[in-house]
């Protein structure tokens, strides 16, 4: 089981309230400042996405499915 949770600290205590199936259970924390890169907030747009998945794609073009060589279980 994994938790992970974004939090701001206001102090230099932080409380982290564990779930009862982790309790007795030996627990890694890591704290990492989380970098504007990791947010997620701007919204790309249809050619930021097409340049990152370039070379990811597969040209599907004059590809037709073949029912019957799909079932060919020979």
């Amino acid at each position: 089981m994994i938790v992970r949770e974004v939090v701001t600290p206001t102090k230099r205590q932080l409380t982290v309230t564990v779930p009862d199936a982790m309790i007795g259970k030996p627990l890694e924390v890591t704290i990492r400042e989380k970098s504007a890169k990791d947010s997620r907030s701007k919204k790309k747009t249809i050619a930021e996405l097409k340049a990152e998945l370039e070379g990811l794609t597969v040209n599907m073009e004059g590809y037709r499915f073949d029912r019957d060589e799909a079932n060919d279980y020979d």
